[in-house]
């Protein structure tokens, strides 16, 4: 764990109805009492989500889930929101694969049951393509929003068929046009080997990459099943091949843990590529726990971030730091010196979108009203490109900017550009200026 949506109202209102089960959206949907809604009650909004809490994905991205909370915990602290606290239900689903340390239940769907049978008003920041894609139908068919889900998948971006389905990073293909536009630009001439996970994540990156020219010499599709059964092991004969067939440059759209496997294989190996990695699996803190003690292969590689590099200045990282040392429940051991990593700044940042959302859509809302606004609104949050919903785009983030791996805890620019592109497939990137956005005055208070 790889993060512009908006406008027509009416278009938007019609095909929302239909995802809620309830009501067109009109004056009398406006004007229905909130407790009426699921999940809503005069004091109490309760959402939740399936998240690898344990398992093979659990590194790293247990922590998203509990950021996203701590951005709840410090507005329940403040009053709630339109005077309403959010009560948000975590359940742990391993990713969707036995073994690997896993406590919880793998089982996603019977997960996200339990959910709909609470109840909740949406699922919210649920993570991972091959969990969520089973549970769309479900959750569509039981009038429950799913948004903010934790994968840069594509396949959230079906909002005729699925209107109350919702995104939030920037898709695998657009991350890795954007990537590899820069490395055709400053690694012209170098052999490509691609490793990528057998799922949206590898093939969307594997897309992008040969939307922009790039042809991989060698192509491996690997399986986090087969991580969890294999071990690093498992990832051998794939570092053997690219290093045999001689590629200078490895493109890696690799979970964290699988991330080490391929560089813990290079190491031993003494196979020294430039690695190019998704930002799903490049955080360098999580990456690093592996190599504690030793240099850290990872220092150095060139990845992706759609939020500011981790020295880069910023506004939202001082409030995020500040909310997270209040979260005890979460972080109680999270200090004034803890590095943060890209995990917990991605949480916070859907997090924050959605009680933007719920501030924006007023004290009396339903699930369809909620979406109406979620579509209407531009939302203030951590991201370098605004995030603006669309009848068009439920993918979310549509751009970011290139990093650099600097030290086993910290990411700089590379390219001050930000690119963006547009919500369709095939459409051109623009570069433009970083976009900076302040921290909402309500939430700093």
């Amino acid at each position: 764990m790889t993060f512009s949506r908006m406008r027509r109202a009416a278009v938007g209102a019609a095909a929302l109805s239909v995802v809620t089960g309830m009501a067109t959206l009109t004056g009398s949907v406006a004007a229905q009492a909130a407790p009426a809604t699921p999940g809503v009650t005069a004091h109490q909004v309760t959402i939740g989500a399936t998240v690898p809490l344990t398992g093979i994905a659990a590194t790293g991205y247990s922590e998203v889930a509990k950021a996203a909370n701590a951005v709840f915990s410090w507005v329940n602290h403040h009053g709630g929101v339109n005077g309403r606290r959010i009560n948000y239900i975590i359940k742990d689903d391993c990713y969707g694969t036995p073994g690997f340390g896993c406590t919880g239940n793998p089982n996603t769907v019977q997960l996200t049951k339990e959910l709909i049978q609470t109840p909740v008003f949406a699922t919210v920041g649920s993570l991972g393509t091959p969990t969520q894609a089973p549970v769309r139908s479900l959750l569509a068919s039981a009038g429950v929003p799913q948004l903010f889900v934790n994968s840069g998948s594509e396949e959230w971006n079906a909002p005729k068929k699925y209107p109350g389905l919702f995104g939030w990073q920037t898709s695998y293909a657009v991350e890795s046009k954007i990537i590899g536009t820069y490395l055709k630009a400053h690694y012209k001439g170098q052999k490509i080997c691609f490793l990528g996970q057998n799922d949206d994540f590898g093939g969307g990156g594997l897309l992008g990459l040969r939307d922009v020219g790039i042809n991989p010499t060698d192509v491996v599709m690997y399986s986090p099943a087969g991580l969890v059964t294999g071990g690093a092991g498992y990832f051998t004969p794939f570092i053997q091949k690219f290093q045999s067939d001689g590629c200078t440059l490895v493109y890696l759209d690799t979970i964290p843990q699988a991330t080490d496997a391929a560089l813990g294989n290079a190491e031993a190996l003494s196979y020294k590529p430039q690695w190019a990695i998704s930002s799903v699996g490049a955080d360098p803190i999580t990456v690093g726990l592996a190599f504690a003690g030793k240099p850290d292969p990872e220092v150095g590689a060139i990845s992706f971030s759609y939020l500011p590099a981790s020295t880069a200045p910023s506004q939202w990282r001082s409030w995020m730091r500040k909310i997270l040392m209040a979260d005890k429940t979460d972080f109680p051991n999270f200090t004034s010196t803890t590095p943060m990593d890209g995990n917990m700044a991605y949480g916070i940042g859907w997090g924050v979108a959605f009680v933007e959302t719920l501030k924006a859509a007023g004290r009396t809302f339903t699930r369809a009203s909620f979406l109406h606004t979620l579509l209407t609104t531009t939302l203030q949050t951590p991201a370098l490109v605004p995030l603006k919903y669309s009848a068009t785009n439920h993918q979310g983030l549509t751009g970011g900017y290139i990093v650099k791996v600097s030290s086993p805890t910290s990411t700089t620019v590379l390219d001050h550009t930000v690119y963006t592109t547009g919500p369709t497939k095939g459409s051109k990137l623009v570069a433009t200026k970083l976009l900076s956005t302040k921290v909402p005055a309500w939430l700093i208070n």
